[in-house]
């Protein structure tokens, strides 16, 4: 999980001690770095405390939320009269979660509220539409793909898909190429369902978006939402639901898969 922060010096050192190595950290020193963040990283969580430099990161804050409705935000903050004001703010534009430093910031609760936060309702969605192929394989393998789905950006490549499952690239086509299953397509699929739901996010690009991605030309980006889909990202949303869009991409990827092993099967040996 991708991790952005808006916090104090002693906030911000609990939380490098809550998130460990398991999840990457970036932060911000200020509302104008979030903003840069939020417009080239693929972010999966904001924690923040409005209260902070006496409450001038809650506009800030209001902002972002109004701008990516689609971003989990957690508050992190302390007990103080000023602070329970920033926080009912924030719960009048939809901020729900809430850690309150000494109270519940033990780090293995803080740390399942952080995993818990996110909601991947489209990585979900695609899960269920390909559980016939991953129930066939390692729970290792599914459980990569799994993370692939509701992190795209954590995994740039193949190589990075096989360490996630714990083993060596040739060991996971091994594994993968019986199903007609191929890394490079399911990077895809998981960019795509990734740009389906920033699509949603007021005001944002489609170039911030390529960029969050991976994308080094836009271009490429709608050329593979039109292959996948038959629609232009700027008609996805009017057009796809998100359950006909992942069963969209879900159709392709599976013929796409058969279309290579059928290709493979008739080259000479």
């Amino acid at each position: 999980m991708h991790v952005v922060a808006l916090l104090p010096r002693n906030l911000l050192s609990h939380l490098r001690i809550v998130l460990g190595d398991f999840h990457s950290l970036d932060t911000a020193a200020d509302s104008a770095e979030l903003h840069s963040l939020l417009r080239t990283s693929d972010i999966d969580m904001l924690i923040v405390d409005p209260s902070a430099h006496e409450g001038k990161w809650q506009q800030a804050v209001e902002e972002v939320v109004g701008e990516y409705p689609t971003l989990p935000v957690i508050v992190y903050t302390t007990l103080t009269p000023s602070a329970m004001r920033h926080v009912v703010r924030l719960a009048r534009v939809g901020v729900q979660h809430v850690v309150l430093n000494r109270f519940d910031d033990e780090p293995r609760r803080f740390l399942d509220l952080i995993e818990r936060a996110p909601a991947h309702p489209m990585a979900d969605l695609m899960l269920k539409e390909l559980a016939a192929p991953l129930a066939a394989l390692p729970v290792v393998v599914t459980r990569a793909i799994e993370q692939l789905f509701r992190s795209p950006a954590r995994v740039k490549s193949s190589q990075d898909l096989a360490e996630l499952a714990g083993m060596i690239p040739r060991t996971l086509y091994r594994h993968l190429t019986p199903l007609g299953l191929q890394p490079r397509h399911l990077l895809i699929c998981a960019r795509l369902l990734r740009a389906y739901t920033l699509l949603r996010d007021r005001g944002v690009r489609l170039k911030e978006i390529a960029l969050k991605l991976g994308y080094a030309d836009p271009t490429h980006l709608s050329e593979q939402v039109k292959d996948w889909t038959g629609c232009s990202p700027k008609d996805l949303r009017a057009t796809l639901s998100a359950e006909e869009f992942v069963h969209a991409l879900a159709t392709h990827l599976l013929r796409a898969n058969l279309e290579q092993m059928v290709e493979d099967a008739a080259e000479p040996v």
